[in-house]
């Protein structure tokens, strides 16, 4: 299993891009800065709880929900875990150019009502589970980072199911989904790191606004100005595939009729439906016809490998309550089979 590097990169030669640099040895810290998070979801229901609870555990003060009219339980079991409806917007498919604008308005208006000189905010997706390095929380390493970074990117693993249960809702889903491959696409890179995404983005308020780019991949100055971000970074845990059944019923949604992907399909915003179309494969533990999303044209065959130190991710229960979990669950399913 190959970890997040912390050789000093030789970076995107566009200005587009964020340019990496090794934090000093005595950084310059921003002191009193306030640690939020945005999170967009779609019928989200059996993740969304773990996904809030798991951001509290790594040291945000409130988690802002940006949902796309979920007609599931997604926003009352989002907010039952603490978390803030903050924006609700119907569309009839999925349009990221719209929930980027909506979640970057959100994080602008929480900003500039906070009245705070600083502001780490951590972008999420409902089935993403971010993690600082070695051991680390998010806000803790963020505290050690120098003002110079208002960009922090994450290296990304993609996590698979190799048992059941595949997931049980409520807890962190590394438990059940120890299995992952590094994620790295060939095209397109977003810096010269092995950074899928820039989740850690800082609004200053006597600075220039940082905008986040689509799948918040990157961020952008409203001026131009190179953004800088540390090398090495935080550590994303990607879970796309939880609960079959539940897995599939979403995907199904998404993908399984004309009209609410259609739009992705017709710009060739292509991994959504290759990740539907190989769902059997991976609930099969078929890992070469998997595809790996590295490239546009099909790209089959995945390597999952053991996540080398389950003890890193921060948890917000304890061990006795998910075995308590896991024993309630086989004697459910016990009696499904007699």
């Amino acid at each position: 299993m190959r970890v997040p590097s912390r050789r000093r990169p030789t970076g995107h030669k566009s200005g587009r891009y964020p340019l990496g640099e090794a934090n000093p040895a005595r950084p310059d810290l921003v002191s009193g800065f306030r640690f939020f998070a945005v999170l967009g979801t779609w019928m989200e229901e059996d993740v969304v709880e773990a996904t809030v609870r798991n951001a509290f555990a790594q040291g945000v003060e409130a988690v802002y929900l940006v949902d796309n009219a979920s007609t599931d339980e997604t926003v009352a079991v989002a907010v039952e875990a603490g978390a803030t409806l903050a924006e609700s917007y119907r569309t009839e498919v999925y349009e990221e150019r719209i929930r980027i604008l909506l979640m970057n308005a959100v994080v602008t208006r929480v900003s500039l009502a906070a009245e705070a000189a600083h502001i780490w905010w951590l972008w999420l997706d409902a089935d993403e589970f971010p993690e600082g390095p070695d051991g680390q929380t998010v806000a803790d390493y963020l505290g050690s980072l120098d003002r110079r970074f208002r960009l922090v990117g994450s290296t990304y693993y993609n996590h698979f199911p190799t048992a059941k249960p595949e997931y049980i809702p409520g807890f962190h889903p590394i438990d059940f989904q120890p299995m992952c491959e590094q994620f790295v696409p060939a095209m397109p890179r977003y810096c010269g790191q092995p950074h899928w995404k820039h989740p850690l983005q800082r609004y200053d308020r006597q600075g220039p606004l940082l905008v986040s780019m689509q799948g918040f991949h990157g961020a952008t100055l409203l001026r131009d100005k190179r953004v800088i971000e540390p090398v090495g970074g935080v550590i994303t845990h990607h879970f796309p595939y939880r609960e079959e059944a539940a897995s599939r019923k979403r995907m199904e949604l998404l993908c399984g009729g004309p009209d609410r992907n259609v739009y992705n399909d017709a710009i060739g915003n292509s991994s959504i439906k290759k990740r539907f179309e190989t769902l059997d494969a991976v609930y099969g533990g078929h890992w070469e016809r998997v595809d790996s999303l590295r490239s546009h044209n099909p790209n089959f065959g995945v390597h999952p490998e053991a996540w080398p130190d389950l003890s890193s991710p921060h948890r917000w229960y304890e061990k006795r309550q998910l075995d308590a979990a896991l024993e309630a669950w086989r004697q459910d399913d016990r009696s499904r089979h007699h």
